[in-house]
């Protein structure tokens, strides 16, 4: 049984690659600008010009490592009243 699909898949692709060929031997430009395309597209993915690439910043003093001041809370008192809150034996 597997022989019998691997013969018809080698079957299937040869007629895929005979066509293929057929079709550019007949007609080439229609072959020839998709790969010229493809080409430049992956050329400049792979190698970006300077004027697209992030220029690089030096960080602020503010995300800078090194020792940091830590930070003071005061507490403020409201004028809330004791019968809103809810029960305290959550």
């Amino acid at each position: 049984m597997r022989n019998r699909n691997s013969t018809v898949a080698y079957v299937i692709f040869g007629l895929i690659a005979i066509g293929i060929l057929a079709s550019i031997l007949s007609n080439p430009g229609t072959f020839i600008i998709p790969i010229l395309v493809f080409g430049v597209i992956f050329f400049l993915y792979k190698f970006p010009p300077n004027r697209w690439r992030q220029p690089k910043r030096p960080s602020s003093s503010r995300f800078q490592k090194g020792k940091r001041r830590n930070a003071t809370f005061r507490v403020i008192q409201g004028n809330k009243d004791g019968s809103d809150e809810p029960p305290k034996y959550h």
